[in-house]
């Protein structure tokens, strides 16, 4: 299901933005997702996991490597902390 939002900006008056809505994974892909995310952690303390990554996605389709990827970049941008700017 998707969602329309109306945005106001300076070029056009109106406009209209899309919105779609996470897709859900099928639950061995979110394992997989799972495993990828612990495994990048502990990459940050220097264990090289590369090869271990790798074994993880290589039966998986494009589509599915696909949705996998998306997911772990939706879970690396909410680990991310939020600075707040001095104005």
């Amino acid at each position: 299901m998707s969602t329309g939002i109306v945005v106001r900006n300076q070029g056009t008056p109106f406009g209209v933005v899309m919105t779609e809505e996470p897709k859900q994974l099928r639950p061995e892909l979110e394992e997989i997702v799972n495993d990828l995310i612990a495994l990048k952690a502990m990459e940050k303390d220097g264990i090289m996991t590369h090869h271990s990554r790798r074994e993880l996605v290589k039966h998986l389709s494009p589509r599915d490597l696909a949705d996998v990827a998306r997911a772990v970049s939706e879970a690396a941008k909410r680990q991310q902390p939020i600075y707040n700017r001095p104005r």
